[in-house]
């Protein structure tokens, strides 16, 4: 999604069903448009007041703080980058403009470049917008210390199953994590365990 306030009215739509001036129709169950036929509010279910609350809310969240690094973890951030991981997990950017001082050219460290890459068989088949079906965009590893599931589908139990899974534009990266040294592997996992 190009903003928030789409990303917003697309849940808004697709997950709960409420129309609104981004995204004025109906989706169709299971794409059986007759099943429309009972729905008590036809018109717009929101003015886009909603949607732009909640645009306005994800907009001012904070973005979770790099943890304290012990010197397991730091050369397991020197691992990180020399297998090539930061190629597409960007450790840090810095945002544009904004007329919100909170958002005016701060820099953040989401390790993601948050763009499409061809991800070969870890792809999941789906299309959207200009994404082919082997197509994903950078997840960001920030907050990976609250996670337990990994990869977008939760296909991944561990953060080891998780690496090994990169294919396409990362199997390079894969391949130069299984040649190292069982030692540093675990510190690259304890590092993007720790984010």
């Amino acid at each position: 999604m190009p903003s928030l306030a789409q990303f917003a009215a697309d849940a808004y739509l697709n997950e709960m069903g409420i129309t609104s001036p981004l995204f004025p129709n109906e989706s169709c169950p299971q794409g059986d448009c007759t099943k429309l036929a009972g729905n008590p509010l036809p018109t717009l279910n929101d003015d886009g007041t909603d949607v732009g609350k909640v645009a306005a809310f994800m907009q001012l969240l904070g973005a979770p703080p790099l943890p304290a690094l012990d010197r397991r973890t730091w050369s397991g951030a020197l691992a990180f980058a020399s297998v090539g991981c930061t190629s597409c997990h960007t450790p840090s950017l810095k945002t544009g403009p904004s007329a919100i001082r909170a958002c005016d050219r701060q820099t953040f460290l989401p390790f993601s470049d948050f763009l499409l890459h061809d991800m070969g068989s870890l792809g999941d088949g789906i299309l959207q917008g200009a994404a082919g079906a082997r197509e994903m965009r950078t997840a960001p590893l920030w907050g990976m210390r609250g996670t337990t599931r990994y990869i977008h589908d939760a296909r991944a139990t561990t953060l080891r199953d998780a690496v090994l899974a990169h294919d396409g534009q990362a199997a390079p990266a894969r391949r130069r994590f299984l040649r190292l040294r069982p030692a540093s592997q675990q510190a690259l996992l304890d590092f993007v365990g720790a984010l």
